[in-house]
């Protein structure tokens, strides 16, 4: 009699089991999820059309087991589970690309692609050889490390080659001084949760770029901390860890409060420092409102009238307010916004103006500049 019971309880609980499942794949059909804000990426849908010929050379078996992997029930939560699992009880050394270093997420990468290193090299040289060569004024290019680095050299993780890709920008930019940072920095120079440097963790690579740039003596390297709390970057969700947010921290003084930022694409000016763009999808875009083709950086209160060009990713945008104190205006450029042929329709006069070069390695491993 106990078997028996034990049986229908465990046909019982099965039953159940499988008609909310199924209602959950049916709600799912009507209701399929566009996007995922986690992964950042748009999610598999229903096939369109279902034919003998798509199903005979697979196209529609392939549409829809995509479909069901990325519309099932309670993905999230699955996806968090198998994320922990791999890392916190199996102690693997990463899930789907991304690993966890002493409370730090990272993407593990195991060798940069060389063709997209030769065409975002190929870009930044095409800018040097058409408006830089012949200006005047100094030259510099830096490259950011992305956390992958560290964990190269640090925790005995595989690593790109660092050092072939200084060499190569170095042989395409030989008219440009390159200024090594990766010394300046170390992985907990980095929010645990994002890919971005901490604005207040970049002192020292601050202090080589102006040594290197001769301007050391007009900054004060005198700033007021301010935090702003529950800062979630993007391996926040993508990793499905679920981390504690990090803290922002944004740096001011009188100079910088007094500064305009004119945007050439609005034609607005406001701040610095976007407090709205902190409660958007990319608390980052706090720093310069995020992604710009063209800003412009006045300092009213600039003991020089020496100008600075940056060409930049998003790193740029948490650094250049650091070197404001140094110049006039700082012109911020990003070139996977704008054509380059376009920048000299942009009112830019580059004649006698410094000029830096400032990217990411991540960003230069990229299809950023396609």
């Amino acid at each position: 009699m106990n078997n028996k019971i034990k049986n229908i309880v465990v046909s019982a609980i099965f039953i159940v089991f499988m008609v909310v499942f199924v209602s959950m794949c049916v709600v799912a059909y009507f209701n399929p999820v566009e996007t995922s804000e986690s992964e950042r990426r748009p999610l598999a849908q229903f096939p369109e059309e279902i034919t003998w010929e798509g199903i005979l050379d697979k196209t529609v078996i392939d549409e829809f087991e995509d479909y069901t992997v990325d519309q099932f029930p309670m993905r999230e939560f699955f996806r968090s589970l198998k994320a922990k699992f791999q890392l916190k009880v199996l102690n693997l050394r990463e899930n789907n690309g991304l690993t966890e270093v002493d409370g730090t997420i990272a993407k593990i990468e195991p060798d940069f692609n060389p063709d997209l290193i030769d065409y975002s090299v190929g870009r930044l040289e095409y800018v040097y050889n058409k408006y830089l060569a012949d200006n005047g004024g100094d030259k510099f290019v830096a490259i950011v490390p992305d956390k992958n680095y560290f964990l190269g050299r640090d925790y005995g993780y595989p690593a790109p080659d660092y050092a072939g890709l200084v060499e190569t920008v170095k042989e395409r930019l030989p008219g440009m001084t390159y200024v090594d940072i990766f010394e300046c920095l170390e992985l907990s120079d980095y929010y645990r949760t994002d890919t971005h440097w901490s604005q207040d963790k970049i002192g020292a690579v601050v202090d080589k770029l102006a040594a290197e740039m001769g301007i050391s003596d007009r900054l004060s390297g005198q700033y007021r901390e301010n935090r702003l709390e529950g800062f979630k970057g993007v391996y926040y969700l993508q990793s499905a860890l679920h981390p504690t947010p990090d803290t922002l921290v944004y740096l001011t003084n009188d100079v910088l409060d007094a500064c305009t930022v004119y945007d050439y694409e609005t034609q607005k000016t406001y701040g610095i420092y976007n407090f709205e763009k902190f409660e958007g999808n990319d608390g980052y875009d706090f720093f310069l409102s995020g992604t710009r083709a063209l800003l412009r950086i006045d300092n009213p209160n600039a003991t020089t009238d020496e100008e600075l060009i940056i060409f930049r990713d998003s790193f740029g945008s948490s650094l250049t307010p650091l070197l404001v104190e140094g110049y006039k205006s700082i012109y911020v450029v990003d070139i996977r916004y704008v054509m380059p042929d376009m920048l000299g329709m942009m009112q830019i006069d580059f004649e006698g103006k410094d000029v830096l070069f400032l990217y990411s390695a991540l960003v230069l491993n990229q299809k950023a500049f396609k």
